[in-house]
């Protein structure tokens, strides 16, 4: 027992140890829950080295109810998640085609864990703070790499409204075997969203 209770206490304590930083704990706050589950706007540049830079809207009511619309390139299929089905339009939303079932709270759990082993390798976190759109935000940024199948080196940034503790801002540089990108997310709150429900 008294080897039981040792055992815990180094386990609590290595623990606490990981995320002395008081930085590096923000960062991984952020990295593993990121805004939580508010319903919001997420604009997504994605600049592949060497390759064609994408832009879409992800648009975010609640866990398994979301839409990602492709506007660079244009024309592209709209994808929406509804009642743990995922569906694909082809005409701007006017009717809906489902592909496939899934299961949203057990994905985003998976996600949750995966942020929680990637969050363990994180280095050379720096806090700070910039004016953003004229707003003051919290910066908080650093290294970490990806543990999963796809592994990836990275280094993220985050800005966050000092006002909100919102996260208004992202910055995603990734590196892996034979691919390289850049992605800015800038974020917007949107508590009157509304999105497709198909029967």
């Amino acid at each position: 027992m008294r080897s039981f209770f040792a055992t815990t206490a180094l386990l609590l304590a290595s623990t606490q140890a990981a995320f002395a930083n008081p930085c590096q704990e923000k960062f991984a706050q952020l990295l593993i829950h990121g805004n939580g589950d508010r319903p919001s706007i997420i604009r997504i540049t994605t600049e592949p080295k060497g390759g064609q830079v994408s832009k879409n809207d992800f648009f975010f009511k609640t866990t398994g109810h979301w839409m990602t619309v492709m506007t660079e390139p244009a024309n592209q299929p709209v994808t929406l998640a509804y009642d743990n089905k995922m569906y694909t339009s082809s005409d701007n939303g006017k009717s809906w085609k489902k592909i496939r079932d899934m299961d949203s709270e057990k994905n985003r759990l998976d996600n949750i864990r995966n942020q929680e082993a990637n969050a363990k390798t994180i280095k050379n976190a720096v806090c700070g703070e910039e004016l953003l759109d004229g707003v003051m935000h919290d910066t908080v940024e650093a290294d970490f790499d990806t543990v999963q199948q796809y592994k990836s080196s990275n280094h993220y940034k985050y800005w966050v409204n000092r006002k909100t503790g919102r996260i208004t801002k992202s910055t995603y540089d990734s590196k892996s075997s034979g691919y390289q990108s850049f992605t800015t997310q800038v974020i917007e709150d949107a508590p009157d969203l509304t999105l497709p429900m198909p029967e």
